[in-house]
Parts: C-alpha cells; structure tokens; sequence
C-alpha cells in the first residue's frame, strides 16, 4: 500500500492543495505529477486510483490541484510540483513524468513544451483541439457547451487568445519528450479524434517516440460497458510506458 501524505505547494500568495503518494520501501525514486480533470480546481481523490497503483510501482506520485477554475495557469502549478520534488532527497530528479486525465491531459502536453525537466509524458482522455471542441458542441449538447464556455471565460470568438493558449495541437512542435496518449473509443466527453489528431501532430513535427492506445468501447472515466471500470488495465499502460522511457536524461 502506498504511503500518503497531504500537502501544499507554495509559491507566495498561493498555496494549492497537493497529496504525495510514496512506495512503502525506502529509496530513491522516480516520479511522476499526476495533472486531473474536471472544469474546478482538481478533486484529489478521483485521481487516488492511478496515484496508488503509481506508488505501488515503485514511483512517488504527486497529485496536484489548480489555482484556478480555468485551465490558462495550469501548466505553472504543475512547474510548481516539479519544483517541488526537486527539493525532496529520495526523488531521482533526472526522471520526473507527467500523467494527465482530460483537462490534466492537456495540461500535460502544454507543459511538456515549456519544461524539460519532464522526462515522458501520458495524455489520457485529452481535448486536443479546445476551439474546434467548443464550436462542434454547440448544436448537439447545448448544456455542455455553456458550461465549457463559462469555464474558458468566453467564446472562441469573444476570447481568441485564451483558445489558442488552450489548443495542446499548437504544442507539437515543442514537445520532444516521449509521448503515449489514451483514449477510449466510446468517449463521450473527449471524443477519439483528439487523440487521432495529437498522435498525427506529434509525429509530423518530427516525435517519432509517441504510442497511441485506444481501448474499444471504453468511456472517458475508465468505464467499460458490461465490463466495469478499467482502472487496472489503464494503469498497467502507463506504468509500463513510464518504465520504458523515464531513463536518466539530462535536461536540455
């Protein structure tokens, strides 16, 4: 069982309410920022599943919250967890990762290119287009997109700057570190083409070391009709990619 312990990360004014998961045997450890969704400030224990089966896999997993409702800040409060680890003498600072589900997902990537200390990197359930996202709900899921419209502050037409700030594909060309994106197939919230078109983006900017899993008939949450939730399998997918590809590195 993993080791848990509520924080906070700090940087002046602001103070964000973190947990840090460590494996029970003592030593040094990689680790990895665990990013969550949701259009708050990150609900902590809905990321409690890939936390502790991080932990168990022998890496320390810090799960960090938001600063903001938005997501415009959200890639600096994950620098903030970085920073923090940093600090921390049984951490193997030369192979930190970044795991992100929806909103956390896209946060991965955009921080991804503005940070290389980030070592590999897991995209699941993200919204890889925000602007093209808003746009094609409007029509079908009007409750939804007042919603996500509220959340950004505005329209993509009201609001041009943060949309753009907000497209994790604009960020292809700076992400060089290795990249598995996840994906559902019957993903009602993210649907599977963001995962299609980051996956392409990445790749013609020239990251050959990118890995696409779908998994059939799996919605945003892990749920898998008839079959009940795939917390096990998820997990198992990125516990094994951040085995393969969080080696020491130096950053550049």
């Amino acid at each position: 069982m993993a080791i848990k312990q509520s924080m906070e990360l700090i940087d002046g004014a602001i103070r964000l309410p973190a947990q840090v998961y460590r494996p029970q045997t003592p030593g040094l450890y990689p680790a990895v920022i665990v990013a969550p969704g949701g259009m708050e400030n990150g609900v902590i224990s809905a990321s409690d599943w890939i936390a502790t089966r991080l932990a168990d896999a022998g890496y320390c997993a810090l799960t960090i919250t938001y600063r903001a409702r938005n997501s415009v800040d959200d890639p600096q409060d994950v620098i903030l967890g970085l920073n923090w680890l940093a600090c921390q003498s049984d951490i193997d600072r030369q192979r930190l990762g970044l795991f992100g589900h929806s909103r956390g997902g896209l946060t991965a990537l955009r921080t991804a290119a503005q940070d290389s200390r980030i070592g590999s990197v897991v995209s699941f359930a993200a919204p890889a287009d925000i602007p093209q996202y808003v746009r094609s709900i409007a029509s079908y899921a009007p409750t939804r997109y007042r919603d996500v419209i509220q959340w950004i502050g505005g329209t993509p037409e009201e609001v041009p700057d943060r949309y753009a700030m907000l497209r994790g594909l604009s960020y292809a060309n700076r992400i060089s570190q290795p990249v598995l994106i996840i994906q559902g197939t019957l993903d009602m919230i993210t649907p599977m083409d963001h995962a299609l078109w980051m996956e392409g983006a990445l790749r013609e900017a020239g990251n050959q070391h990118v890995r696409l899993e779908l998994i059939d008939r799996m919605g945003h949450f892990c749920e898998l009709t008839g079959q009940g939730y795939q917390f096990e399998r998820v997990a198992g997918l990125v516990t094994r990619w951040f085995n393969e590809t969080l080696h020491s590195h130096s950053p550049v």
